[in-house]
């Protein structure tokens, strides 16, 4: 440092040059890092199971020049700021200003380096596990999870900017954690629907694509579950929004889960005196015909109940799409109505027996 003040002939030249030899090696130590990324470090990646390790790399190589550039004019101005005299203020706070931007930057460019990390690192963990599971949690989890690891790393580092430039820390997260007593007493309702978001995506009661029925009797495929409601689209073709937090008190029926597979059941009602042997054996065949009705287990007929004037049958089957079920369900009833029609079995007709009696006499009112 004295040869080259000496050599120079200026105390402020030999920093100026300092600083620019700290701002090259950091660019040159910035190029190295990269091709050996790029090279060693992706041929060592590729032997590994895992792609994580590949998305990291490509991640980190693609900004490391960014973080070079701001890591070497820290470093620069860091020694501006050594070099320039106590007696030159304004050029001293000017320098203090470039520090203070370009430290902010630095952390900013770490920071979005560190929230693509996680993010690649979190996504890719749940869609293994769901693709081990044959689940869909990730993606209705993901999202929540994702937004939760964001907001902690810019705190964080908001937390470290602050402290670079000498603010009180301690006072910040004092007031932090009042104000968010203040907001959970204001949003009682916002946050409990937030947790049975959470209970929701973590529990899983339904997934997205499932269909459902609701304590309300609203039935419906689900669209999308967020953080503070679900939204399921009824067969109107009408979206309906749900607070998360009464979807997890009630009953849900999940017609989706854990197969697609569903009953169906179509009920008949026959006169009495019709030949119930010959009808169940009709409607059986038709529905054993049928091509979406499952031949295992074989469908079948049952005599359920003695109306008042009917003898109450019901076909019992099963398909493997509960889309399915309404279109067979007609389909069968339409089928099973000709079929006996043609072979003379009557449905059965609600009646009622009238009695007549004659009015009393007069003579006998009079007597």
């Amino acid at each position: 440092m004295e040869s080259l003040r000496t050599y120079l002939g200026s105390a402020f030249l030999s920093h100026v040059v300092i600083g620019a030899i700290m701002f090259l090696g950091a660019m040159v130590l910035g190029w190295v890092a990269k091709r050996f990324l790029s090279t060693i470090g992706r041929r060592l990646a590729a032997k590994t199971d895992s792609e994580l390790d590949d998305i990291i790399i490509e991640i980190i190589v693609d900004r490391i020049k960014w973080i070079a550039v701001v890591a070497g004019s820290y470093l620069a101005t860091e020694e501006l700021i050594r070099g320039t005299e106590t007696t030159d203020v304004i050029a001293r706070q000017w320098l203090g200003y470039a520090q203070g931007i370009i430290f902010v930057c630095f952390v900013a460019v770490v920071t979005v380096v560190i929230i693509r990390i996680t993010d690649s690192s979190i996504k890719y963990t749940m869609e293994r596990h769901a693709r081990r599971t044959a689940s869909k949690l990730n993606e209705a989890l993901f999202p929540l999870i994702n937004r939760i690891f964001n907001i902690l790393i810019a705190v964080i580092a908001l937390i470290i900017v602050l402290h670079h430039f000498g603010q009180d820390v301690s006072s910040l997260v004092v007031s932090l954690g009042v104000g968010s007593l203040a907001i959970a007493l204001a949003a009682q309702e916002t946050i409990a629907n937030m947790i049975g978001g959470f209970v929701i995506m973590t529990d899983r009661p339904f997934r997205v694509g499932d269909r459902i029925k609701l304590p309300t009797g609203d039935m419906g495929d689900v669209q999308e579950i967020g953080i503070r409601s679900t939204r399921i689209l009824d067969f109107d073709n009408n979206l309906m929004i749900f607070p998360n937090a009464d979807l997890i008190k009630g009953k849900i029926v999940n017609y989706s889960y854990p197969s697609e597979h569903i009953r169906i059941f179509v009920d008949i009602s026959l006169a009495y005196g019709s030949n119930v042997e010959r009808a169940k054996a009709i409607i059986t065949n038709l529905a054993t015909q049928h091509p979406d009705v499952l031949q295992a287990p074989a469908p079948a007929v049952f005599l359920v109940s003695f109306g008042e004037a009917s003898l109450n049958l019901q076909l019992n089957g099963r398909t493997n799409d509960y889309r399915k079920k309404f279109p067979i369900e007609t389909t069968l009833r339409e089928q099973i109505y000709k079929a006996l029609a043609e072979e003379g079995i009557q449905m059965a007709l609600p009646y009622r027996v009238v009695q007549l009696s004659n009015p009393p006499n007069e003579s006998h009112k009079n007597a």
